[in-house]
């Protein structure tokens, strides 16, 4: 007899339900699921567990890596319908959404030890001589390591010229921590900035100029004006994936770069904009990879390059599943440092303090891998040091679209240190400098009339929620916030006179804000500024074309790196939404076609 049972859970997106059919042996047939259309990242879990189920026949599955907190909750609900089935719970306890079954969650990686000390999370082996390979697995023209934006692009564009090409993916799902993000692209030139923005003679050159000004001279020149060059084309190449564009928008300013160089240049496609969106975006050249034959190998992880000594080049990779031959090369597009402490501790303080207060948002499988691969080979590393942080809370100075409030940033001395609506990373880096100097928090201070801007991140009821929750502190008096906070109250004094004396003129020439600028009055309440961190900035060395560089500047044949696993093409601070996006579809189709003429 085949009968269906249905469990039920509570997920981070809401209520996920589990449909299991089992045939008369109590094996499991057929699994359906039920659960929020806004978990994007989730559903990509929630797939990849359906086949594992029907796979095994059995709901008893490993949780995939990539959207853990989705995989447990869909096997949570998949075992209650079947302890159901078996008699081991009722039915009220199957649809109860707070009754639990104990489960086997994936195994997670400790990022500090009891001691605090930070860990290398990272698995790499050094490398593998090739003459000590007896036989290989399979054999393809590029080996991709990595299922984000960077490898999914290099993986159509190669299989496009022809080669045959295998992901492998550390994670149980596609795309990677592009999932997480808005899915939005940065370009000059487009039709789309020409219909849809005031910025219609904008040029490839303006755009180079505003990234090589923003990173402060740190920046590759050729790496980023062959970015900002090809930008436009990859807009159109991503339309054709079945990406659609639909408005076009602005990072905000930094207050030193020239204004004639700023442009509305962040491409946003139909559903994206916001956290997760990205998915459309990977699952858009997912779709178009697996049609032209691209395979991808999944919770697969690269554990080593093959290196042939006598030819110096990379000829392979070592994975869980066996050796993988790259008959042309391996292409390394696995991120950055995101989740290894070490490593960052090392290269990147600003995100070493990140993952210390457990900020970090990307996937969790982004641990460094491609970095340490490159450097068992002698390759070199570049442009380390920066974050993608943001003010997950407020959103403020994410995008020209959401003014930032009458309000201002103060140190442990109560002062100004900051143009407040200058973009957001920019922000970032000078509030962790100022905490750093301190070891204190910083702060931004509004009031009861910031509430009435456009955009406000609060309104009363949000406000006194967020008061009661010890997320904001209010006072009558500035002096008497002061002492909340455990800032210098002459201080905070003196920069409100200041802030409001500058703002009836609407003019701020120390910091050049430009949004925001009006007087507080009322209440006075403080929000500690808090990082949300979308992955840090700097990797491998790569020259145009791609090509890894060793520590003398000289090519690794066979070895290619791409998007964040790549540095030298942005500073010290993320310049703006859409980048990292224009960089990685860029770079990976760049490296794919230079692989192709090999």
């Amino acid at each position: 007899m085949i009968t269906t049972y249905i469990g039920k859970t509570q997920g981070f997106h809401g209520p996920v339900a589990a449909s299991v059919t089992l045939d008369e042996q109590a094996r499991v047939i057929g699994v359906e699921a039920d659960f929020n259309t806004h978990a994007r990242v989730g559903r990509l879990a929630i797939e990849r567990m359906q086949e594992k189920m029907l796979a095994a026949q059995s709901a008893d599955v490993d949780a995939v890596t990539g959207a853990t907190s989705s995989s447990i909750a869909f096997k949570q609900a998949a075992k209650k319908a079947v302890a159901l089935a078996q008699g081991e719970i009722s039915a009220q306890e199957a649809e109860d959404l707070n009754f639990k079954l104990a489960i086997d969650g994936p195994k997670v990686k400790a990022d500090f030890d009891a001691e605090g000390t930070p860990l290398n999370t990272s698995d790499i082996q050094a490398y593998v001589a090739a003459n000590a390979v007896d036989s290989y697995r399979a054999s393809y023209d590029l080996v991709v390591i990595g299922s984000g934006g960077a490898g999914l692009a290099a993986a159509v564009q190669a299989a496009q010229e022809g080669l045959s090409v295998l992901i492998l993916e550390k994670a149980g799902i596609p795309g990677g921590t592009t999932n997480f993000s808005g899915g939005v692209v940065q370009a000059s030139g487009t039709k789309y900035q020409k219909e849809m923005t005031k910025f219609t003679n904008d040029t490839a050159q303006n755009h180079a100029d505003y990234y090589l000004q923003a990173a402060e001279g740190l920046a590759d020149r050729d790496l980023v004006t062959d970015l900002t060059k090809h930008a436009g084309q990859n807009i159109t190449w991503l339309e054709e994936m079945g990406v659609k564009w639909i408005s076009v928008y602005g990072n905000n300013h930094v207050p030193y770069i020239a204004d004639k160089v700023h442009a509305d240049r962040i491409h946003v496609n139909s559903g994206g904009g916001a956290a997760t969106d990205g998915v459309l975006l990977t699952q858009a050249l997912l779709k178009n990879a697996l049609s032209l034959g691209v395979k991808v190998s999944y919770e697969n992880s690269v554990q080593a390059l093959i290196f042939d000594t006598e030819r110096k080049e990379v000829v392979g990779v070592k994975a869980d599943r066996g050796y993988y031959q790259a008959k042309k090369a391996v292409l390394i597009a696995t991120a950055s440092i995101d989740h290894n402490p070490a490593l960052a501790k090392d290269l990147s303080p600003q995100h070493y303090a990140d993952l210390k207060n457990k900020a970090c948002m990307s996937i969790s499988t982004d641990t460094g891998d491609g970095l340490i691969l490159g450097q068992s080979v002698n390759a070199a590393l570049c442009g380390l040091g920066g974050t993608i942080d943001f003010d997950g809370r407020t959103g403020n100075a994410t995008n020209n679209q959401m003014p930032t409030i009458p309000s201002f940033f103060v140190n442990a001395a109560g002062r100004r240190f900051v143009c407040e609506d200058a973009t957001y990373a920019y922000g970032f880096r000078e509030i962790f400098h100022e905490e750093s100097k301190f070891q204190k928090p910083t702060y931004m201070i509004f009031a009861d009339s910031s509430l009435k801007a456009p955009a406000s991140p609060w309104n009363a009821e949000s406000l006194a929620a967020d008061i009661k929750k010890g997320l904001v502190v209010s006072a009558d008096s500035i002096e008497a916030l002061a002492h909340k906070i455990g800032v210098d109250a002459r201080g905070l004094a003196k920069t409100l006179q200041d802030w409001n004396e500058l703002a009836v003129r609407h003019q701020d020439p120390e910091f050049g804000r430009q949004m925001g600028l009006e007087p507080l009055a009322g209440k006075y309440y403080a929000y500690q500024n808090r990082a949300s961190n979308l992955g840090s900035l700097g990797g491998l060395k790569i020259n145009v074309k791609g090509q890894v560089l060793d520590i003398h500047d000289q090519v690794i044949p066979g070895l290619y790196a791409a998007g964040l696993a790549a540095g030298g093409w942005m500073g010290t601070y993320y310049p703006g939404s859409g980048t990292a996006l224009a960089g990685i579809i860029h770079q990976g189709r760049r490296a794919a076609h230079s692989i192709a003429q090999i």
